[in-house]
C-alpha cells in the first residue's frame, strides 16, 4: 500500500510506535545572521541554540565565571521562559539553549543589534539556530530550578521525517508521547521540535552524562538507523548554568507546555 494513503489512525499509531522507539521530535535550522519565522509557527514555542567561537587561550572554567556574571539579565528577558548556558562539545563554543514563549519573543531578541554587538564585544559571529517547539515537558515537580555549577548536559537529536506525516499529526503524536518522556530517568526537560526542513529531533536535558548514555544506546542507534534507513545525528552540550524565568509573564501558553505536579 502506498504510504500516502495510509489512515489517519494509521500513520497516527505509525508515528506514536516511532517515538516511543527512538524519543525524538521535529528540528529546523536557521540563518546564521537572521530569525525568519514561518506565519504558522509565529506563535509557537520557540527553541534557539546559540554557538560563539570559544578564544582559544581563554579555559572553559573563566568562559562560565563570565557566563555566571550575565545570570541576571536573562532572569527576566521578555519572553524567555528558560535557559541553559552550553558549551557545545563537539567545537568547544559556548552559547547558549534557550526556550521562548513564541517566535516574535526570540527575534526581538536575537535582532541584528544584537548580532553586531556579540561580533564586536566576542570577536567572533554568532551562529543561531531555531527550532519550533510545539511541546515542551519539564520532569521536575515546580520546574526546573536555577543552578550555577550544575552537571546537566543537553542533546539535540535530528533525523529526517518521513514524507507521509503532516504537522499536525506529528504534534498529535507528541502528545501523546509524553509520558514515556515523563517517565526517563535522569531527564529534566525534553522540548519536542518541529520544522518544515524535512527533518525531526528533539533537545533534551538531562541531569548529568550518565543519565543521556544510559538513553543513547547502540540498541537505540540501531532502532533509528532500521526505521529510517540512516542514523541519527546527535549533539552533545555541557550545560554548567541553568537560569529558568522568574516572570510568570514569561509562562508557555496553555495547552503547549507539560510540567510535572
Amino acid at each position: 500500500m502506498n504510504s500516502l494513503n495510509l489512515s489517519h489512525a494509521t500513520r497516527k499509531t505509525r508515528v506514536n510506535k516511532v517515538l516511543t522507539a527512538t524519543g525524538v521530535g521535529l528540528a529546523v535550522l536557521a540563518s546564521t545572521t537572521s530569525m525568519a519565522a514561518s506565519e504558522p509557527d509565529a506563535a509557537t514555542p520557540t527553541v534557539v541554540i546559540v554557538r560563539v567561537a570559544k578564544p582559544w587561550y581563554a579555559p572553559k572554567a573563566l568562559v562560565t565565571s563570565k557566563m555566571r556574571d550575565t545570570v541576571p539579565q536573562y532572569a527576566n528577558a521578555p519572553g524567555l521562559a528558560f535557559k541553559a548556558f552550553s558549551f557545545e562539545r563537539a567545537s568547544g563554543d559556548y552559547g547558549g539553549i534557550y526556550l521562548w514563549k513564541d517566535a516574535g519573543s526570540a527575534q526581538s531578541w536575537f535582532n541584528p543589534a544584537w548580532f553586531e554587538r556579540v561580533k564586536r564585544e566576542r570577536g567572533s559571529e554568532a551562529f543561531v539556530r531555531t527550532f519550533s517547539a510545539p511541546i515542551a515537558i519539564d520532569n521536575t515537580p515546580g520546574g526546573t530550578p536555577a543552578n550555577d555549577d550544575s552537571a546537566s548536559v543537553a542533546t539535540l537529536v535530528e533525523i529526517p521525517v518521513p514524507a507521509s506525516l503532516t504537522p499536525d499529526q506529528m504534534v498529535a503524536a507528541f502528545k501523546d508521547a509524553v509520558p514515556t518522556y515523563q517517565a526517563i530517568p535522569g531527564l529534566l526537560r525534553k522540548y519536542f521540535t518541529r520544522s518544515d526542513k524535512g527533518t525531526f529531533g528533539g533537545v533534551y536535558l538531562w541531569k548529568d552524562e550518565a543519565s543521556a548514555q544510559a538513553w543513547f544506546t547502540q540498541a537505540w542507534k540501531d532502532r533509528v538507523t532500521k526505521t529510517y534507513g540512516q542514523s541519527a545525528k546527535i549533539e552533545w552540550f555541557d550545560t554548567p548554568i541553568l537560569t529558568p524565568t522568574k516572570d510568570s509573564k514569561n509562562g508557555l501558553p496553555s495547552g503547549t507546555f507539560f510540567q510535572a505536579r
